[in-house]
Parts: C-alpha cells; sequence; structure tokens
C-alpha cells in the first residue's frame, strides 16, 4: 500500500540457491514548496512615527522569524514613486532544506554540507533583518500614498513564481495621489464601483491571483471614511481574484501566520 509522501516498491529476485531477496526501495519525498512573501510598508506623512514603529516590531517578531528554508522574501517602500523608481530596501532568497537520502547521500558529508546550509541560512537571515531595519529606519517620507501602483509591482514580483504567495500591506490604506484621493472622495454606496470601473479601464487593477493578503494599519479619520476604504479594498482585492479575508484587514497584524488554506483557488 502507498502511503502518503512514500513510494514503495518490493522488488522480488531468485538467486541460484533458490532463495528469495526482498528489497524495498524509497523515494525521498520532494521537499515542500517555499513561500513567496511581499511586504510594502507605507512611508506617506500620514502614517505617524508610532505605528511605523508597530510596523517594524511585527516585522520583526512575527513576520521575519516565520520564513523558512526556500523562501523568498521582499520589502519595499509605498512611497510617491513606487511605481517608477521601485526598489526594495531588503531582499533575501533563502536556500532550501537539505533532504537526506541513504541511498544516494553519504552521511558523514551530508551533515557537514547541512551544517555548512544552517549556517548560511542564519547569516542570510541576521542581513536581511539588519536591511530591514535600516530601510525603515532611513526612508525618506513621502507626500503621497500610491498604493495602486504598489499593487501593480506585487503582480510583476509575483509574476511566474511557483511559491505561495503573500503579500502584506502595513499602511493605513488611504491612496493619496493626484488622481485618487480617498480622504477627499464623496463617498457613497456606487463609489467603489465607479472606481474599480475606471482602475479597471486604466488597466490599473493588478492581477493577483492565488496571493494571500494581509493589511496591518488600517484607519481613516472617522469611523465612516474607513469603513468605506475598507469595502472598496475588499471589492478590489476580490476583482485581483486575491485571497483578503476581512479578518485580515485591521488595525494590527491579524491571524499571522497565514493557514495554508489561505489563498485563491
Amino acid at each position: 500500500m502507498a502511503h502518503v509522501g512514500l513510494l514503495a516498491r518490493l522488488i522480488v529476485s531468485s538467486v541460484t540457491s533458490g532463495a528469495v531477496i526482498f528489497m524495498a526501495t524509497a523515494a525521498t519525498a520532494a521537499p515542500e514548496r517555499g513561500t513567496a512573501l511581499v511586504v510594502f510598508v507605507d512611508f506617506s506623512g500620514s502614517v505617524q512615527t508610532g505605528q511605523r514603529a508597530g510596523f517594524r516590531r511585527e516585522l520583526e517578531a512575527h513576520i521575519l522569524p516565520w520564513l523558512a528554508p526556500g523562501d523568498r522574501a521582499v520589502v519595499a517602500a509605498i512611497h510617491d514613486k513606487t511605481l517608477t523608481a521601485f526598489r526594495p530596501f531588503a531582499e533575501v532568497v533563502l536556500p532550501e532544506k537539505l533532504v537526506f537520502s541513504g541511498w544516494v547521500n553519504n552521511s558523514l558529508l551530508f551533515n557537514r554540507q547541512a551544517k555548512e546550509r544552517e549556517a548560511r541560512l542564519r547569516d542570510l537571515k541576521e542581513e536581511f533583518r539588519a536591511d530591514v531595519a535600516g530601510g525603515l529606519a532611513h526612508g525618506r517620507a513621502s507626500p503621497y500614498t500610491d498604493i495602486l501602483s504598489s499593487l501593480v509591482v506585487a503582480e510583476k514580483l509575483f509574476a511566474d513564481e511557483p511559491r505561495r504567495k503573500v503579500l502584506v500591506l502595513m499602511s493605513d490604506m488611504i491612496e493619496d495621489t493626484p488622481a485618487y484621493n480617498f480622504e477627499k472622495i464623496r463617498w457613497g454606496p456606487d463609489t467603489a464601483t465607479r472606481l474599480l470601473t475606471e482602475l479597471d479601464a486604466k488597466h490599473m487593477v493588478a492581477d493577483l491571483s492565488g496571493v494571500c493578503v494581509y493589511v496591518t494599519g488600517a484607519s481613516a479619520r472617522t469611523a465612516e471614511l474607513a469603513q468605506h476604504i475598507g469595502r472598496f479594498w475588499e471589492a478590489y482585492f476580490k476583482r485581483a481574484h486575491a485571497d483578503l479575508d476581512t479578518s485580515r484587514y485591521a488595525r494590527v497584524l491579524l491571524h499571522w501566520p497565514p493557514a495554508k488554506s489561505c489563498r485563491a483557488q
């Protein structure tokens, strides 16, 4: 009987003495596919210093420790030139974990290589943590909040990515550009639909198929405005074919880490 993750084959061979030799061979299970993580951090003036400090705590205490062998991670700023001058301030690709096979690996050599791989993994994670801290500390303040362009960039970052895809937006989610200022829009029952129709016509609704989305930092000057903006983003991500459950759209990072089921089907 076949077992999950294990392919067993029974080979029966006869020898001249008439004895029967039973040999079981097993194929080593392939390592689980890693995660592609993209984090965008809001550097606009509407995000206060204390809130950005909260973003750093969430990154250092929850998100960065969660990264595992085989993962790829990118952290970048949301600002006024996200689309035209995109450059992440931290990026890493972690090496996959070595998998031992008794059929092909020498145990002494494998153990030495595994220790070297683990040391390299620790070094890369520490370098990445330092880059994230430096980027958050020294990133320039922005006069605008171009979240929509950040999502277009996210589409490009996730394109042809075989890993599981997770997007974290650390922002108040108040789009503030010359084209769209969510604090000045007169919101009504059909405003979100109208905005999405305009964005579709401008090819500004990203394709985020299969992406698990988190929002931390969502806020506005009034509860009514926060509700309007939240409903817009809920509709946006649905049209973008992403997975954004309302429980993951919040003032702080909730329901982390992502469940295996967190992805659009």
